[in-house]
């Protein structure tokens, strides 16, 4: 929540404006994206009332002055896992967001919310996925939506690199961008590359591809073919660069602290 708007924006907002907002705006709100996995919403018209989830009330008609939003049941995991304690399921649930500053009032190119239910699989070492839920929103549509297809596919799958592949690619036929919004390629490998974060610290780091070594989510994707795929030997690489300094026009190049730095940093008025 820290990173949704800004502290008196939180102060003094409520989540039902927000997620009006999203419904009759368009808006493109984080919360309304994080509800998507798993909220109820009761809405109330006149002496009716009806519970529906996010997703439906997101996609419905507009809101008109009669109908009042009347609250959000978020859904108890924790209830939900200890039921099942038994099978020895875990859940994972993150979100993610992208934006100009991470920080602040600054709207997203894309956000997400994904959560799955994992266990591990009797007959191998990996993990399979008993139940999963993604949500991805902000990225030049009118609301936040259910990416189902990849739910379904994933669902009942032991996590390997070539089942995250399938994943990640039909993720990209799912979300599809408007042409007139701004940055669609950024847009577009995001999604793919949170769901590629999600799941990647399941699959064995010398997980093996049809087509070679994985090496991370940009070979993943990558259509290029001329990769030494022999030499990677991680799912994720790291990198670093070394940077050679020039004494011939020293001190040119050399870091100095801004004069008036110090005066500022005290409070001191500036003359």
């Amino acid at each position: 929540m820290e990173k949704v708007a800004s502290g008196f924006v939180r102060n003094s907002a409520s989540l039902g404006g927000n997620l009006v907002m999203a419904q009759r705006n368009h808006f493109p709100s984080d919360i309304a994206t994080v509800l998507v996995v798993g909220s109820l919403v009761n809405l109330m018209n006149g002496l009716k009332s009806e519970e529906i989830t996010m997703e439906e009330f997101l996609r419905r008609t507009e809101l008109d002055s009669k109908s009042i939003l009347v609250s959000v049941k978020i859904l108890d995991w924790d209830r939900i896992m200890s039921i099942s304690a038994g099978t020895k399921m875990k859940l994972l649930f993150e979100t993610y967001r992208s934006a100009p500053r991470p920080l602040g009032n600054a709207l997203p190119y894309l956000n997400a919310a994904l959560m799955a239910k994992i266990s591990r699989c009797v007959s191998s070492n990996g993990m399979v996925v008993s139940d999963c839920r993604f949500a991805f929103g902000a990225y030049g549509t009118k609301h936040a939506i259910r990416a189902t297809k990849v739910e379904e596919f994933l669902t009942g799958k032991v996590v390997s690199v070539d089942v995250l592949y399938e994943a990640v690619m039909l993720l990209r036929s799912i979300v599809v961008l408007d042409d007139d919004t701004s940055y669609p390629a950024y847009r577009s490998s995001l999604a793919a590359g949170f769901l590629f974060e999600f799941f990647s610290h399941l699959v064995e780091g010398n997980a093996k591809s049809p087509n070679g070594y994985v090496n991370g989510y940009s070979t993943l994707m990558s259509p290029a073919r001329h990769l030494d795929h022999s030499k990677v030997s991680t799912l994720l690489t790291s990198g670093k660069q070394e940077v050679e300094l020039n004494k011939q026009y020293h001190p040119v190049g050399e870091l100095l602290a801004e004069s008036g730095a110090v005066i500022q940093a005290s409070g001191e008025p500036l003359a």
